[in-house]
């Protein structure tokens, strides 16, 4: 049974936060977090009449990713994502997770990086 709790802030994140609208694309980025309020915002965003499109992380992979990435691979990433954003017309980020310390041996040169 979902909590309460997470279907209202769902509903206030997308009819007050970011006021999506009919027909409107909203992209829902969660990082560590329980698939529950992520399908909760998409719900929403149906109701509201909007398309929601989902990118989930998990912060353990994305230590692997950065723990290796290249300048070239960040760049492409960095337009991907840039394209993305630009056939958006709201964004909800929402981050969590059990291992706060988990991209903590990353080198600092790399987390820049990225």
């Amino acid at each position: 049974m979902l909590d309460p709790r997470i279907g209202l802030l769902a509903h206030n994140l997308i009819t007050y936060s970011v006021d999506l609208q009919p027909g409107e694309r909203v992209l829902i980025e969660a990082i560590g977090i329980d698939n529950a309020l992520t399908c909760a915002l998409v719900q929403e965003a149906y109701k509201a009449g909007g398309l929601p499109f989902v990118q989930l992380q998990n912060n353990t992979v994305l230590r692997a990713l950065q723990m290796g990435c290249t300048d070239e691979q960040l760049s492409l990433m960095a337009r991907i994502d840039g394209e993305r954003m630009a056939n958006m017309q709201a964004y909800i980020g929402v981050r969590g997770g059990d291992n706060m310390s988990e991209l903590s041996d990353v080198p600092p040169s790399q987390q820049e990086r990225y």
